[in-house]
């Protein structure tokens, strides 16, 4: 891939990244940056620039990056919580969402794994960097980071607790809720439909 010389090394990779590939190599010279990437089984952002509410996941599960929509596990309480809540306005279709709702997605880890587990802290650190260069850039209104776990391992704060954060991504504000996968025993519909609508408030 060719891109401009304007443009920057670190916003070519957030990109590819983000738009689901794997960054092998970058050479840069005078008048253009050649990069050599890959696509993997990952799932592409849906972001823009007018975003009220950009929605964070952990990582994509390997049925999500096959199914090409987050939260896509048949026991993800994220979607029908979402709808109830009205987060968003139509079920299982990131595009609609943004373009409509003006909710973008995205995931700390762009790595598919079966369980959130799997991942390290450092997975979560260089995530979580991409993500806050991320709200600089596009300055969505409020950042919403679904699961505590992947959260306290990217910000290295093992005490953290749910809802508003002191800490912000980009100078924007951030709200971490429950992970919605249905392997999170610590929740459950209600409760998510809950503390959705207590985001939308401050949105």
């Amino acid at each position: 891939m060719l891109f401009n010389a304007r443009w920057k090394p670190e916003r070519i990779f957030d990109v590819l990244v983000g738009a689901g590939f794997s960054v092998k190599t970058t050479i840069q010279d005078a008048d253009s940056i050649r990069v050599t990437a890959k696509p993997i089984r990952t799932l592409s952002d849906t972001v823009g620039s007018n975003m009220r509410l950009l929605l964070v996941g952990l990582n994509p599960s390997f049925h999500a990056a096959d199914a090409g929509y987050g939260f896509a596990g048949p026991g993800n309480r994220f979607w029908p919580a979402a709808l109830e809540a009205q987060i968003v306005t139509k079920e299982r279709d990131p595009v609609y969402a943004l373009q409509t709702d003006r909710v973008g997605m995205t995931d700390l880890v762009k790595k598919p794994t079966s369980k959130a587990s799997e991942l390290t802290d450092m997975h979560f650190q260089v995530g979580l960097a991409r993500i806050s260069r991320m709200c600089r850039w596009l300055s969505p209104k409020v950042v919403c980071v679904l699961g505590i776990t992947g959260w306290r391992a990217a910000v290295g704060d093992s005490k953290l607790s749910l809802g508003a954060q002191t800490i912000r991504l980009g100078a924007r504000p951030v709200y971490v809720l429950p992970n919605p996968s249905g392997l999170n025993a610590h929740t459950n519909h209600g409760d998510l439909v809950k503390r959705f609508g207590d985001l939308l408030d401050s949105v």
